[in-house]
């Protein structure tokens, strides 16, 4: 009777157990505001591409076949729709795109290019911007992040690579998307989202890891996902990053990134001292200090200039007054702070160390004698017209991003080394396991 009834008990508690375990749930459709390819728009064309489009604005209620389309403009505070040789003027800034099924539209702004996406659509009006939201599948939503964050042409060697970062992406979006269910496509907010435009190869990983996160390994929730494009060969702690601590994260060297990635494994850009001053408003700067964690990266630079004005920046902000690319940043990007820096003092004589220089003499029209590094402002700065002696500073760096979590040039090196997407998500992510969505 007492092991029956302790029988009785065990399968109570047992049923109990499992009645309170963590669900993980999973929106199968997801929003997606439009904030990073279309953030101030003014005018918009639409045009359907595939299947048919429920077309909604304020009384109207029309289709759209494939091939046809419609304009949207705003002026102050009207909002007005063209449809073939028909101008409304809308009392209500809301229209909708629906399709039943299967339905795939194009989007541009004068003179842009297209942007393809599945799903529907909604546009509205904010302050004087006219804003777009996306509705989809979530895996659908997953093909159009994929590629663009790592890309397309990965799936020939690096096929593993996609299926983790499928995985992780998945992770991020159930993690991070609003109670709503909504998301932006945004990098700088969120991570990169492009719709059907950049769908190909990698959406073979998408499908192939469907329903798969990543979640702690003891509560079985979902973790919090970080990756970056190259971590210069050693990871990055989260709490170094965003003061907080998180056990799926840890410094360590990574070998699989170390060597491969191009611009993004090593950069280096110069500067002239009186314009690294100036650019923190000091003079001339004479000394340069950096502060480093344990894996390497600047957390801080200490600069002195020739008055004794001192100034201390953090590694990030630090980086960024220099970025050594021509694409546009946020203030709040990630950049590589995995970097070490040299002092050069210009010589009149021909000095070894001026090396680097040697090839710039086609730039100082005429200036044959006088040593380059004396005219040089910065790598992105240009020269100037006479000579200085304030010398220059040579910052030599890699990695590019955070660091932390997935490195995802180092996740490819393993791919192609014949590591699975499991070995890649357990190198890069520790204390966390695989698990289906419920």
């Amino acid at each position: 009777m007492i092991a029956k009834v302790k029988q009785v008990v065990f399968l109570f508690v047992w049923v109990l157990a499992l009645f309170f375990l963590p669900k993980v749930c999973y929106a199968e459709k997801v929003t997606v505001d439009l904030v990073w390819k279309f953030s101030q728009p003014g005018w918009l064309e639409f045009e359907v591409t595939q299947g048919v489009y429920l077309l909604n604005y304020d009384q109207v209620n029309s289709s759209l076949q494939a091939g046809q389309s419609l304009k949207v403009g705003q002026s102050g505070i009207t909002v007005f729709v063209y449809q073939g040789n028909k101008l409304s003027v809308l009392n209500k800034p809301l229209i909708r795109f629906t399709t039943p099924g299967g339905g795939i539209f194009r989007v541009r702004e004068p003179g842009k290019d297209w942007v393809s996406y599945r799903g529907n659509l909604v546009v509205t009006k904010e302050g004087i911007d006219l804003k777009l939201a996306n509705t989809l599948d979530s895996e659908d939503y997953l093909k159009g992040v994929v590629p663009i964050e790592m890309s397309n042409a990965w799936a020939e060697k690096g096929y593993e690579a996609l299926k983790a970062q499928a995985v992780a992406a998945r992770t991020y979006l159930l993690k991070n998307m609003d109670s709503n269910g909504r998301i932006t496509d945004s990098p700088d907010i969120h991570q990169a989202y492009w719709g059907k435009t950049v769908e190909g190869e990698a959406s073979r990983a998408v499908e192939a890891t469907k329903g798969e996160i990543l979640v702690d390994s003891q509560s079985g929730e979902p973790i919090s996902i970080y990756y970056s494009s190259h971590n210069g060969g050693f990871s990055e702690e989260a709490q170094h990053v965003w003061q907080n601590y998180d056990p799926h994260y840890v410094s360590q060297p990574d070998p699989f990134s170390d060597g491969i990635g191009g611009n993004v494994n090593h950069w280096s850009f110069w500067v002239a001292a009186d314009v690294l001053g100036n650019s923190f408003g000091l003079s001339p700067i004479r000394t340069v200090k950096l502060k480093k964690y344990p894996s390497g990266r600047v957390y801080a630079v200490n600069l002195v200039d020739w008055l004794g004005q001192e100034k201390t920046v953090t590694g990030g902000e630090f980086v960024r007054k220099f970025y050594p690319y021509g694409k546009e940043i946020t203030k709040d990007s990630f950049l590589g702070r995995l970097f070490e820096v040299e002092y050069f003092l210009p010589k009149p004589s021909g000095d070894k160390s001026l090396n680097p220089f040697l090839g710039l003499n086609n730039l100082t029209a005429g200036n044959k004698n006088v040593p380059q590094i004396s005219l040089f402002k910065s790598s992105n700065g240009g020269l100037t017209e006479k000579p200085r002696d304030v010398g220059m500073f040579h910052f030599n760096g890699r990695g590019w991003g955070h660091g932390v979590g997935m490195s995802q040039w180092g996740a490819y090196n393993m791919a192609m080394k014949g590591y699975s997407y499991k070995n890649i998500l357990s190198f890069y992510y520790k204390n966390s396991k695989l698990a289906d969505i419920i």
